[in-house]
């Protein structure tokens, strides 16, 4: 079976660093201990890290740090939703950067949600950032939130005339949180079979909702993810494109699908113009990840 990775990696360094708020987050570090810094962020929100995210790099050149955001993985918490938002995730990067002793200038890096993240910390600490890598983008605007749970009906009116009879509503987001958080099981279980695995059908031809075993992690997951798009990310409006001054003199490189029906391809152009050192390679693939673009990735920061 054809594998996005290439083969397994090991970290050479794992551990637990406080952050506050009762949550202890779970860092990894894989390549070379004296390698160039790549602190990388991960998508979701909701999902985790791991190593074969360090695959597109250089394992002898660079020293990739990846760790699980609050509330995802094998981050520890009291309280899995205390101070976990978008803001918080890029002030915990920067603790285990220091955690870790690491001074200077790093490149930073994300997919999906953590593309957004990465540009958020890299204007939040501009001094400390040499470059950016980003594939998949999502901006996090309203209007790109907006996509999955209204826009997209464009393409998928079946699916979303189905999610809004079910919520009794053309407001889809506040029912399915509620579900989420709900203490039966009947209802977490809705939750998770239609907004739980919506995004999966996004690019497909033949979309339908499928019934879903819950575990522990799918329903976190799943939670988290609500927490955030429920609260527009804990952003303000178009707040990174309106930040973007501070990191213009940032070489950043941004890949992304052009069929990717999760974000589509026009936030990676948002962020392009707004960036005069950016360099945008427009894969001619489809789907939110896929083997063309992660091949694409690799030989583009191998040039680095």
């Amino acid at each position: 079976m054809f594998s996005f990775f290439k083969r397994p990696i090991k970290p050479y360094d794992t551990g637990y660093v406080p952050v506050g708020s009762g949550h202890e987050l779970f860092y990894q570090q894989v390549g070379n201990p004296n390698g160039e810094v790549v602190l990388s962020f991960h998508g979701g929100p909701g999902s985790s890290a791991k190593t074969k995210h360090a695959s597109h790099y250089d394992l002898k050149k660079y020293r990739i740090i990846l760790f699980d955001q609050r509330g995802c993985g094998f981050s520890k918490y009291t309280d899995a939703f205390a101070d976990n938002t978008t803001m918080e995730t890029i002030h915990d990067g920067m603790k285990i950067l220091d955690h870790l002793k690491i001074k200077g200038k790093i490149t930073v890096a994300g997919a999906s949600f953590g593309s957004g993240v990465a540009i958020l910390f890299a204007e939040t600490y501009p001094e400390r950032v040499k470059q950016i890598i980003v594939n998949s983008v999502f901006l996090m605007r309203s209007a790109d939130s907006m996509w999955t749970s209204r826009d997209c009906r464009i393409f998928y009116p079946d699916l979303m005339d189905e999610m809004r009879s079910i919520a009794k509503s053309d407001h889809i987001v506040p029912f399915f949180h509620k579900m989420a958080f709900s203490e039966k099981y009947k209802d977490i279980q809705l939750a998770q079979k239609y907004y739980g695995s919506f995004e999966r059908e996004l690019g497909s031809l033949n979309p339908f909702f499928k019934d879903q075993a819950l575990t522990d992690a799918s329903v976190q997951s799943l939670r988290i993810y609500l927490h955030y798009e429920k609260n527009l990310f804990f952003l303000k409006q178009n707040q990174i494109i309106d930040n973007i001054d501070k990191i213009k003199s940032i070489p950043t490189l941004i890949v992304h699908n052009r069929l990717d029906f999760v974000c589509p391809v026009y936030m990676a152009y948002d962020l392009h113009k707004a960036l005069p050192k950016s360099h945008l390679v427009i894969v001619p693939d489809k789907g939110h990840a896929s083997p063309l673009l992660f091949k694409v990735l690799d030989a583009e920061i191998k040039k680095l």
